[in-house]
């Protein structure tokens, strides 16, 4: 029989069944979802985050490389989770934010799918050409490619890096045919080898290559120096006008984890992006560790699908 005080005794044990869940979280291994394949500066940071949290917890943290279609198949696999803090999305800007302004139609939304988590750092796009390309700036670059309309080719493997090369042709009034990779670190291979002339890429993917000789970089697209790279100098300042754009990676979380258990995660991939080593390492290849609040990466978030939207209109682009 069903009384009062028996409903009131099972109303009284809630509370404590959800602390004591939140307590044991985590409760096994998490699945860290990448966008991008391996090598590219977004599973590097799900990396670093995966060896962080295992250290941590204790848990296994395994990371998942699902490239294809800009980010939006490891995205609708994320926003699709169990929401219970054991799936996390390590992402770039382009399955963030962009993909909005970018794509008529997502199978995921970034605003309403997920609860965002932190920025985990930020690099200016760097424009990058094969070593036999006869330029040294981005000036001779644009007179070549004038003199060679649409002979020059140039890859993408992300929405920055595309909309850096549609850029370009806008402002600077250049032919170039656009050849779309699933990661960043493909295109720039490509680039290495030939198959194409130029790509925009971020910095922990190519300075590497840079340093190598395999690639050489002819500019900066931030508004100032980069402090990492001060002696690289700015599109901007090579005549190219209002050529900003930047590239970062975040964590999303599926919609509605349990906030116990989101804040005790965030502490986790907080204090494993700042430690010294690790902040270190980034800087040496580029990239700026930038840890954010959920609602400034969620105001980062909506800013970005704007200036994307505008970026579009400037360089003709319709959503695809």
């Amino acid at each position: 029989m069903i009384t009062r005080r028996s409903i009131l005794s099972a109303a009284a044990t809630l509370p404590l069944a959800n602390v004591v869940r939140a307590d044991n979280f985590p409760n096994g291994p998490f699945r860290i979802l990448v966008p991008f394949g391996p090598g590219s500066a977004t599973d590097q940071s799900a990396r670093n985050i995966a060896e962080g949290l295992n250290r941590i917890f204790g848990v296994p943290a395994v990371v998942e490389n699902k490239p294809g279609a800009n980010g939006a198949i490891a995205a609708d696999i994320a926003a699709k989770a169990k929401p219970d803090g054991q799936t996390i999305f390590v992402c770039s800007n382009t399955a963030a934010a962009s993909n909005v302004a970018l794509m008529k139609s997502l199978p995921y939304d970034p605003l309403t799918d997920f609860d965002p988590m932190t920025i985990i750092g930020r690099a200016p796009v760097f424009m990058i050409v094969n070593p036999k390309v006869e330029a040294n700036t981005a000036q001779e670059f644009v007179a070549l490619a004038k003199r060679q309309p649409g002979k020059i080719n140039f890859g993408s493997g992300s929405a920055s890096t595309r909309i850096s090369g549609e850029l370009l042709k806008a402002k600077t009034g250049i032919d170039m045919v656009h050849v779309p990779y699933k990661s960043t670190p493909l295109a720039l291979t490509d680039t290495m080898s030939g198959h194409v002339q130029m790509c925009f890429a971020d910095p922990v993917t190519s300075l590497p290559q840079v340093k190598a000789g395999t690639v050489r970089c002819l500019g900066v697209g931030s508004r100032g120096r980069y402090k990492l790279t001060p002696d690289i100098p700015t599109l901007i300042e090579q005549g190219i006008p209002d050529f900003e754009l930047m590239t970062w990676t975040g964590v999303l979380m599926p919609k509605g984890v349990p906030q116990p258990a989101f804040a005790k995660l965030r502490d986790a991939v907080v204090k494993t992006i700042t430690e010294p080593a690790y902040v270190e390492r980034q800087a040496q290849g580029g990239s700026e560790i930038t840890p954010t609040t959920p609602e400034e990466m969620r105001q980062i978030q909506i800013a970005e699908i704007q200036l994307y939207r505008d970026m579009m209109k400037i360089a003709g682009i319709e959503p695809e």
